[in-house]
Order: C-alpha cells, then structure tokens, then sequence
C-alpha cells in the first residue's frame, strides 16, 4: 500500500468492553483497614482477633497484641516489653484491659512500698 505524506489514515475503534452485571448494581467498597502499606507485613501469624470498636485517636482497626509499658515516677523505673493489649492497627495506640491495669498498679505499689523501706 502506497501513502502519500501528509495522509490521514482513520483506524476504527474498538468497542466498549462488555458490562459485566446489570446495570445499576454497585460493587461493594474495598476495605482499606484490612490492607497493609508497602513493605509491611502482617504481625499476626493466626487470624487476629479485631475488637469491634474503632481506635479513638484515628477510627483505625484495634486487634489483639502486645505493647510495651515504661513506668518513670518517683527516683525508680519499671518496663514491660508486651502487655497483652488491644493496638490499633494504623498508629499502634495501645488499649489495655482492667486485668493488666491492675497489674501494673500493684507492681507500682509494690515499688513504692520498697522504696519507703
């Protein structure tokens, strides 16, 4: 086929793509607290359990995990490297149930009875 230059040469367009479904059905919204950012991975080897209320500070996911807690009062120091807790999943503010509450207040008070010895 010869073309002389400056031609214009139509090209048919492809058909729409087929719907798929009826017309009208919305598909239902991805879940953005169930994905991960790049380059993160699940800490969860077992399906976590997510509590069903919303984090405070962001309306993140909380699921069951650890946090650390870092006591500092009065001359003397107490860390736990993981507490059971609820932690939200997108900035990791920690919730603590009443159990584990009162834990750390009996340590506390155990530390300012020796302290008074």
């Amino acid at each position: 086929m010869v073309m002389k230059v400056g031609s214009r040469v139509s090209v048919p367009l492809e058909p729409p793509p087929a719907r798929s479904g009826p017309i009208g059905v919305v598909r239902a919204p991805v879940d953005l607290d169930a994905t991960l950012p790049l380059g993160q991975t699940a800490r969860f080897r077992s399906a976590p359990q997510v509590l069903p209320m919303r984090c405070l500070r962001c309306q993140g996911a909380v699921e069951r995990g650890t946090a650390p807690v870092r006591v500092e009062r009065n001359g003397y120091r107490l860390a736990w490297e993981e507490v059971p807790a609820w932690v939200c999943g997108r900035c990791e503010l920690a919730y603590f149930e009443p159990s584990e509450v009162e834990t750390i207040r009996r340590a506390l008070g155990a530390m300012q009875a020796l302290s008074k010895v």
